[in-house]
Parts: C-alpha cells; sequence; structure tokens
C-alpha cells in the first residue's frame, strides 16, 4: 500500500478546478501514437555534466509552458492551494530556494537514518490531488533537481503516483542509485510487482542538475486491464515499462522520498513545472 486510507477520501473529493499556469499556455506538437515526436528538451541528453552556475539556487530563468486543456498545471507559486499534503519522515513545501522557473517550486526533504527493517515508517513527502480518471493516456511533465541519487542499492526513490480513490491500487515512477528507473506496480492485476529499468548503457536520471522528467501512460481502450509506461529524460526516451496494471487512476501524486528506506533516507530535492495532460506530450519547455 502507497497511500494511507485517511488520504484517498480528502483527496477524491478535491475539486477539479483550473490550476496555476506553468507559464503562458502553449499547444506544443502533436503526440504521436509510439511516444514519439521530439518535444524541446534542455540540459545534456546522457544526463551528465555538473550543475549550471543558475542552479545553485534562487529564482531561476528557466521556462515551461502549460499546455492547452491540461488537466493539472502547478509552478508551485500560491503555496499548497487544493493539494493533499502527504508526509511521513520528511518535510514538503512550496518555496523559493531553488527554483526552474518563476519562484516557486516543491522543495522536500528526508530525514536521514529511517529505516523500514525497523518499523520505523518511510521517509517520503508528496503533493496529492484529484484528476479526471485515466482512460487510455495520460502524460506528465516536471522538472526535478535532485541533490543526490538513492545512496543505497535496492532503495528507491518515488516521484510521481498513480492511485485510485476508491480501492488500493496504483504504480509509481522510482529511481534507483545506478541512475536507472522503476516502476513500483500495486495495482492488483495479474503480474504486478516491481520491474527495474536496470544500470542504464546511454541516458538515466542525475543529480546536480535540473532534469526534464516525463511520465507517459497508455493502454489500448478504457477497459484494459494492462498497458505501458514510458520515461524521459530532458526529451529522450530512457525506458519502457510492459506490461503495467492498469485501472481509473483518478488521484496524481508528485514528490520525493523512500517508500522503503534503508537507513541512508536523507535528500532534498526541488521539483517545479508540473504538467498532466490527457491529450499529448508536454515537452520540456
Amino acid at each position: 500500500m502507497r497511500f494511507k486510507a485517511t488520504w484517498l477520501l480528502p483527496v477524491a473529493l478535491l475539486a477539479l478546478g483550473s490550476m496555476p499556469a506553468c507559464s503562458s499556455d502553449g499547444d506544443g506538437d502533436d503526440d504521436k501514437a509510439d511516444g514519439g515526436g521530439n518535444p524541446d528538451g534542455g540540459g545534456n541528453p546522457d544526463g551528465g555534466g555538473n550543475p549550471n552556475p543558475e542552479d545553485a539556487g534562487g529564482v531561476g530563468s528557466g521556462t515551461a509552458q502549460c499546455p492547452a486543456g491540461a488537466l493539472l498545471c502547478e509552478a508551485f507559486e500560491s503555496g499548497e492551494g487544493i493539494w493533499e499534503v502527504q508526509k511521513d519522515n520528511a518535510t514538503i513545501v512550496a518555496d523559493a530556494t531553488k527554483t526552474h522557473t518563476g519562484s516557486g517550486a516543491l522543495h522536500i526533504v528526508t530525514k536521514d537514518g529511517v529505516d523500514e527493517r525497523r518499523n520505523e515508517g518511510q521517509a517520503i513527502a508528496r503533493w496529492a490531488r484529484g484528476i479526471t480518471p485515466f482512460e487510455t493516456q495520460l502524460f506528465v511533465r516536471a522538472h526535478v533537481f535532485m541533490k543526490d541519487l538513492p545512496r543505497v542499492f535496492g532503495q528507491m526513490g518515488t516521484f510521481f503516483v498513480l492511485s485510485t480513490s476508491s480501492i488500493e491500487g496504483g504504480f509509481e515512477l522510482q529511481v534507483i542509485s545506478d541512475q536507472g528507473f522503476a516502476l513500483d506496480d500495486w495495482s492488483a492485476r495479474p503480474g504486478q510487482g516491481w520491474n527495474r529499468q536496470g544500470p542504464p548503457v546511454n541516458l538515466g536520471m542525475s543529480a546536480g542538475r535540473w532534469v526534464c522528467l516525463e511520465w507517459e501512460i497508455r493502454r489500448a481502450t478504457k477497459t484494459s486491464t494492462h498497458g505501458n509506461t514510458r520515461v524521459y529524460v530532458d526529451g529522450a526516451l530512457a525506458h519502457d515499462f510492459p506490461d503495467i496494471g492498469m485501472r481509473n487512476y483518478d488521484v496524481f501524486a508528485v514528490g520525493y522520498g523512500f517508500v522503503h528506506p534503508l537507513d541512508k533516507s536523507g535528500s532534498e530535492t526541488w521539483i517545479d513545472n508540473v504538467a498532466v495532460s490527457s491529450k499529448q506530450r508536454i515537452g520540456c519547455e
């Protein structure tokens, strides 16, 4: 289980009103059925390199568009708003300590020394809210700055979660210490479980700089029980996870931390320009 029962009902009751725009609206390119297209990407495609001077802290100078008709668009300029806060051994707040665009970003700090093997709970913090129930495709974009990757192999850092407000089931996008991604599928569908990318050959997540992270979810029909999810780094495909359990997901969460902390659980992460669309890939800038 990734969501406490007490979190689900308040999130499900949230209004699906408009959210603050990431920046001025833009339509972007039409998405290809295979997840192609070439949205603009920032940074080095190989995920390497040192932080840029402007990434050291303070107000960022990046850009990011909010696509027309987005289900959700949040630049974290106005605080918590109608998001539901979820945290355990961690803090989460919208502040100006480091931003990609504008004057706000989601700032998450997890406590070090938390170990689930000692029944100390999780070390994670997220903001969650209801979205229109998932049908056949969903696209997520965020700019993410991590001070460090997970420091223990087998400890997964979670960025995004999709779940339902009616049953206990969902899946989440994670990163592990070798820069590869993982997909934890607890959808209660046949074949659910943990799916690991493995050490990336060419492209993985990196720390110490702003990364454009995109997540794509697809299934063939509105009743398909399985589908696939893809993760993109700076506009390039990093990995495709097949045979993932699908439901009519209606809760989206964004943040960072460890569902299964293994002592070295301290981290600091910033997330900016979150957008969710059911129409097309959003792109980085």
